[in-house]
């Protein structure tokens, strides 16, 4: 199950980014970083969608990589820092917790290792701390961006 929570959780902050960026100003960083395909330049001009095809550029995985991501937009807009408090009165913080589920997800695709020791009272907590990091990712996008968020999910 732990490639397709993150499959999911890239999917999320992909498209996040798709519509943050759509709507931002400074929009020269992202571009320049993006170093766009021949193919992906294609499906721009057939389709129109520009956003999503930069935000196909990057990486969305680790919790790091996705506030660098959103930096580049934004420098003020500090994803990672939501995430880095604990869940829980836990020692780790969320966004330890996810790089390690990553780290997880990785070594079971790239290398077929499998960690036989999660059952259900762990996947429930995993599903939990990603839940409670898209939110705090999501109120922080709508703290910096003023708009009120909608938690009817």
């Amino acid at each position: 199950m732990i490639p397709f929570i993150i499959a999911v959780w890239e999917k999320y902050y992909r498209a996040t980014f798709t519509a943050v960026l759509r709507y931002a100003d400074k929009r020269e960083v992202v571009l320049k970083k993006a170093r766009l395909s021949h193919a992906q330049l294609e499906q721009i001009a057939a389709e129109k969608q520009i956003e999503r095809a930069i935000a196909e550029c990057f990486s969305f995985q680790r919790p790091s990589v996705i506030g660098e991501n959103f930096k580049m937009i934004d420098t003020r807009l500090d994803l990672v820092g939501a995430m880095r408090k604990p869940h829980r009165r836990r020692k780790v913080t969320l966004s330890d917790s996810i790089e390690s589920l990553v780290e997880g997800r990785n070594a079971f695709v790239h290398a077929g290792d499998m960690d036989m020791s999660l059952f259900d009272k762990d996947l429930q907590t995993i599903i939990s701390d990603i839940v409670v990091a898209v939110d705090r990712s999501y109120e922080a996008i709508g703290s910096h961006f003023e708009f009120t968020t909608i938690h009817d999910y």
